[in-house]
Formats: C-alpha cells, structure tokens, sequence
C-alpha cells in the first residue's frame, strides 16, 4: 500500500499548483511495452543531494524495489484499523490489517524508472490475527462479508519531473520528497491529502457508499541506512516506516452515510527475504486465493484501479 501511497503524493502535488481533478499524467501514460535502458547504472556521485530530483528517482528505486531491470522485491505491511465514531468515545480497534505488495522496475531513461506493482490486503481477526472472511459489525448488531483489497495493476514511473496538463497546457514539477537525514539514518517524512468524487455513489449503494465524495488522509515514513544507499554496489536496500490511513468506512461494513471513519496505523518492511520472508497464513491465504499476486507483473498495463472499483466489480453481481 505503501507505494500506491507515493503515486498518489506524486499525483497530489497538481493540486498545489492549482490544476483541477481531470488532469492526466504524463508520467503515467507509457507503452505497453517492456523497455530497458541500456545506459550504465546511475549513482549519487560525492554525496546524497535530496534536493535534486535525479537523486530522489534513485534513492527511491533503490529504496521501494531494485535499479536492476527485472528484479522483483516484496513490501510487507502489518497493523490495525480503529473505528471513530464521535467525540465522546475513544478509538476502539476493529480489525486488523495485513498484506504486501510485488514491485519489479525497469529502467527507462537516465535516472527514471519504470514501475510494474500489485498488492493485497487483508483484514484479520484482532485477537487470532488470522485472515477473516466475515466480521461481525459492532455498530449493527450484523454480520458482514468482508472484501479484502486486492490491486492490480498499480503501475506508474518514476521520473526526475512529472508533468500534467490539459489540452495545450502542461505544467512540469521536479521528483522531490521531503527527506530528513540524522547522522547515518535516512527517512522520509510525507502525507497525502486527498478528496475526489467518490465511486461508489449512495443511490446506487445506500448502505455501502459513505457519500458523495471520498476524502483520505495518508501519512508515510521510510527509514533506511544512509551508507546503505549511497553505496554504489547496493541495488537495492533494506527499510522499514510507517504508513497510516484515515480513511471513510468501507463498503462491506454497511456503515452508509454514518458519522465517523477509520484509522490505520501500520508499520512497513522491505522484505529482502522475498514472499519466502512472509508470515505462513499470509502465504497460505495468497496461493488458495489470489495466487497471481506472489509474483510482480512482467507487463505494462493501464488504467490503474482502485479497491472501491474492485469491490463494485465483484459484489454487484450478488446483490
């Protein structure tokens, strides 16, 4: 989840520039085509400058996958999603939240990357920490089916600027994040905020939709070895952080237009081990469900889809 949270900060960024909802990256729209670039690997030089945007494209294929063409890598996430429902009453844990996502990137142009992603999610019981397929609303009084976040493809490049525009118009910015360097210890430190309309709408979905529009808060930390990354030979190194959600309901929950929404508070990892690195029920639980997604994709597919369309598109048809 971690690094749709970073596309979603990229996109984000047109909102600061004051352009509106219906822009299209630039960045985004690649050929289908696998492409490798044949130039020789790039490297930071005498030192990290977290202000150029080349070094912030690198460090962060070094960081979130490898700078090798074709290496897979696995992001492992872990925590607990709380339920807000008033001023009066403190957040109270509803479930667990567990998954991990499969990223393989190929180099496309000189410090620029392209990014081939899936992930899963699932939510899990507080007390067993097994994987759940039905959950017992505390707010209803009712059992629900639960719908756990499978996301493919969450595709995108990174590239030393990206660019947005409508028609004739174009507006480019630099690839930079917010990093805060302490000694050896490398970490960036950034948010999303976002508010779009949303896709489940209510008079299709009375008790699945939260409203009219979808506002998320996204809070993000990487934290890594500064030696790590600034070392020519390292392809791809070791991290850990956090990555919080204040999010509305979800649909399964059957919550509608009810005041409140939920918190996620989990912590990440670069699983150097790979999928052989994950916890056994979560492997379990992939290869007889979603097998698919223990590999990353190998091909350049769009359009980008999200847990909302993906939960239309399977729970319509039952309905």
């Amino acid at each position: 989840m971690i690094i749709s949270s970073i596309d979603r900060y990229l996109m984000n960024r047109r909102t600061a520039l004051g352009l509106g909802a219906g822009l299209v990256s630039g960045a985004l729209v690649n050929s289908a085509r696998k492409v490798s670039w044949a130039a020789s690997m790039p490297d930071f030089g005498a030192a990290f400058d977290r202000t150029k945007a080349e070094h912030n494209t690198l460090a962060f294929c070094k960081l979130m996958s490898d700078t090798r063409d074709g290496v897979e890598t696995c992001g492992y996430f872990k925590g607990n999603v709380l339920g807000y429902v008033g001023p009066n009453q403190r957040l109270e844990p509803l479930f667990g939240y567990e998954g991990f996502g499969m990223t393989r990137t190929f180099q496309v142009d000189d410090f620029a990357w392209m990014k081939l992603h899936k992930e899963v999610a699932y939510y899990t019981d507080n007390s067993s920490g097994e994987i759940i397929d039905e959950w017992h609303n505390p707010f209803l009084d009712e059992l629900v089916k639960v719908v756990h976040v499978h996301n493919d493809v969450v595709n995108s490049r990174w590239a030393p600027t990206y660019s947005f525009g409508v028609g004739p118009t174009k507006v480019t910015y630099p690839f930079i994040f917010p990093w805060v360097v302490m000694g050896d210890n490398a970490v960036v430190d950034f948010g999303v905020n976002t508010a779009h309309e949303a896709i489940l709408k209510p008079g299709n979905w009375p008790r699945e939709s939260h409203g009219d529009t979808t506002q998320v808060l996204e809070a993000i930390q990487i934290h890594t070895r500064l030696s790590d990354l600034l070392d020519p030979k390292k392809t791809s190194v070791e991290n850990t952080g956090s990555w919080q959600r204040i999010a509305p309901w979800l649909p399964w929950m059957l919550m509608g237009r009810k005041s409140g929404h939920l918190f996620y508070k989990t912590v990440t990892r670069k699983m150097v081990e790979g999928v052989e690195g994950l916890p056994q029920h979560v492997r379990d639980y992939t290869e007889a469900n979603f097998p698919d997604y223990l590999t990353a994709p190998t091909e350049w597919k769009e359009p980008n889809v999200s847990s909302y369309e993906v939960y239309e598109r399977e729970m319509l048809p039952h309905l």
